[in-house]
């Protein structure tokens, strides 16, 4: 891996700083306090997120919100990876992140970015969001604090987090997997024997089966021709029975023709009489109209017409409507005059009157009113006359009317008297034949009656042939049903023997896998896992013991690493307690380790094929004779991209570029050669 660039917003001390980091090595020089070391927690923030470390801890003091954004390049691929960090009721917690890829861009969670940068690195390690990662750690950058914990972890840690390191937990998972296979396949090769047990009794039975198939099938052979013969003879008695129910229904259409003309001929007389009686009945009523119409031959009387007759009508009449309102108009006026005189006031201007002043009036409309009551009487009677003459018109009209309603009667009298002569004719005719067609069906009857007793025997013939065919089909059924179930336990049976067959097949081949993995594989891995481990331990040692060598000028002082890879120093022959080196002496010792585990991580992980080492204060408590030879050892390591933290400036003869980290109150600044 190759740091290409980060770029921090509100991290610790930096409101905003972006780095751009070329190969080879560079030192971030500062004072304590400046600010160096957050730029390293800035690139473990950004790779792995913050792990155990509190959120606090990476966030700006006052600010909201931050970010780091890293670019960084493995085995020729570049990727950018931003994380983000959010303030929230108080805490600071990790926001969504990004990571651009060559070939896409992912938004992810902590944890799925966490997961994915391992999954890039090739890092064998657990994608613990609250968790380191040790690797990153061990071979890659140690803080300050942690550079000499690695002297004094667990034996059994540090061997469990270097196993992972350099691949060799590989051998150890691939032997539990096998171990964890081995058991799967006893389960199995158990289950395959209890599927194939009982073979031996299964194929007896399928000797037994063969034996009732051929059994049940001669039995079925005999039922079909017993069925078989049945079936013919109850053919034969049904179309004999077809024959005799085609007499029997002729029996049964000559009967319906029998009730049919007998119902006829009766109908026929009754229908004949009737129309006799009816004829009767008719001629009596021709004669009685024949008279009624002779007596009602009258003369017209002589008078006007009745249309003119009632002309004149509506004339006297209006004349004496007009007569009798003008007679009341002249009662009603000697009416008034006679009150006026009584009460000898005018009723129109109030002015006295006298009884002569009317006496001319009175005498005139009195001589009206006899004129005119003489003139209403002669109406009167003018009218009375008319009415009389009217009433004989109409008398009259009304006998021509009813005599053309006698001689309309008449003709259809004649005519229905006709017609029924007719029909009784014909209703007598169909009565004979009637009577010759009953006499030839009671022949038909007399010969068709005897074929009913036949067909009773016949059908009592058909019944039995139909039962013995019935008895036989279900006998044959029942066979069939029989032999197609033993076919189908034979077909079971072999189908239970061939799969026990391959039942015992598969577990002799699963149990041939079992000693496979346990007498050969297993063994082996192991042999290779600790083959595997001891060249790295051997590898590591002689690394640890060169570059101890370099950095501490005393050869009584040696060191090595034992099969735990814990170091133990030697001196004159004695071994010495780590505890008691110097502070330089300790120092060396963990620069030596941690550059031993790096170049044998590089060796193993493809993400660390192209080496970044991070070394922060890596020459704390050295002499200026020490300081000379971390030069000569940075070079024989050789990575390509080395970052030194320290606030010593005698490292600044050996770096490539220098980086200046400033503090001007609480905002750090970065400073970068032109």
């Amino acid at each position: 891996m190759i740091i290409k660039e980060v770029e921090m917003v509100n991290v610790r001390s930096h409101g905003h700083s972006l780095i751009k980091f070329p190969e080879g090595k560079t030192l971030l020089e500062g004072d304590i306090g400046s600010g160096k070391s957050s730029i390293l927690m800035a690139i473990e923030f950004a790779l792995f997120g913050l792990g155990a470390d509190s959120g606090n801890s990476v966030l700006k003091l006052g600010q909201e919100s931050g970010e780091v954004r890293l670019v960084f390049e493995v085995d020729g691929s570049e990727y950018e990876v931003t994380r983000r960090l959010q303030r929230k009721s108080g805490r600071v917690q990790q926001a969504g992140g990004e990571l651009k890829m060559p070939t896409e861009t992912l938004d992810l969670s902590p944890s799925e970015l966490k997961e994915k940068v391992l999954e890039i690195l090739e890092f064998n390690e657990a994608p613990d969001p609250k968790a380191q990662s040790w690797i990153y750690r061990y071979a890659v950058y140690t803080p300050q604090e942690e550079m000499k914990y690695i002297l004094t972890l667990a034996p059994d840690q540090r061997l469990q987090i270097l196993r992972r390191a350099f691949r060799v937990e590989d051998y150890k998972t691939a032997a539990t997997n096998a171990e964890e296979a081995i058991r799967t396949i006893r389960e199995d090769a158990r289950e395959l024997d209890g599927v194939a047990r009982g073979m031996d009794e299964l194929k007896g039975k399928a000797d037994e089966l063969r034996q009732e198939e051929e059994s049940r099938g001669a039995e079925l052979g005999q039922l079909e021709v017993s069925a078989s013969s049945a079936e013919k003879q109850v053919s034969l008695l049904k179309m004999e029975g077809e024959k005799l129910q085609r007499t029997e229904m002729s029996l049964q259409r000559v009967r319906g023709e029998k009730e049919h003309y007998e119902r006829l001929r009766l109908d026929s007389d009754r229908d004949a009489a009737d129309l006799e009686g009816e004829v009767g009945d008719l001629k009596e009523r021709l004669a009685k109209v024949e008279a009624s119409l002779e007596a009602r031959s009258k003369r017209p009387p002589k008078s006007r017409p009745l249309a003119e007759l009632k002309r004149k009508q509506r004339s006297l009449e209006s004349r004496a409507k007009k007569l009798t309102g003008l007679k009341g108009a002249v009662e009603s006026k000697l009416a008034d005059y006679e009150s006026i005189m009584r009460r000898g006031v005018c009723p129109v201007c109030d002015r006295p009157v006298k009884a002569h002043d009317f006496d001319d009036r009175t005498t005139r409309k009195e001589a009206e009113k006899d004129h005119v009551a003489g003139e209403l009487k002669l109406v009167e009677a003018n009218l009375l006359a008319l009415r009389e003459k009217i009433e004989k018109a109409q008398a009259y009209l009304e006998a021509v009317r009813q005599a053309a309603l006698l001689r309309s009667e008449l003709a259809g009298l004649r005519r229905n008297i006709a017609s029924k002569e007719k029909s009784k004719k014909k209703f007598e005719n169909r009565s004979r034949f009637a009577r010759d067609n009953l006499q030839q069906i009671a022949k038909d009857l007399e010969e068709l009656e005897e074929v009913v007793d036949i067909r009773q025997t016949a059908e009592r013939k058909l019944l039995q042939a139909e039962d013995a065919l019935r008895k036989a089909r279900e006998d044959m059924v029942r066979a069939k049903e029989r032999l197609e179930s033993i076919q189908k336990e034979q077909t079971r049976t072999a189908s239970e023997i061939v799969a026990k067959e391959e039942a015992a097949n598969k577990s002799r081949k699963v149990r041939e896998r079992e000693i496979w993995l346990r007498d050969y594989f297993v063994p082996t891995v192991k042999v290779i896992e600790t083959s595997v481990l001891a060249t790295i331990n051997q590898d590591f040692d002689s690394l640890f013991k060169r570059w101890f060598g370099m950095l501490v000028n005393d050869p009584d002082k040696e060191v090595s690493v034992d099969g735990d890879f814990t170091p133990v120093v030697t001196e004159g022959g004695y071994e010495q307690d780590v505890r008691y080196l110097s502070g330089g002496e300790r120092t060396s010792m963990a620069l030596a380790y941690r550059l031993s585990l790096n170049i044998l991580a590089q060796m193993v992980s493809v993400g660390m094929r192209s080496n970044l080492l991070i070394l922060d204060e890596p020459t704390d408590g050295f002499s200026k004779e020490q300081l000379g030879n971390v030069r000569e050892v940075l070079d024989e390591v050789g990575s390509p991209q080395v970052i030194i933290v320290s606030h010593d400036k005698e490292l600044e003869s050996f770096a490539d570029q220098i980086f200046r980290v400033e503090k001007t109150g609480s905002e750090s600044t970065v400073s970068m050669p032109k």
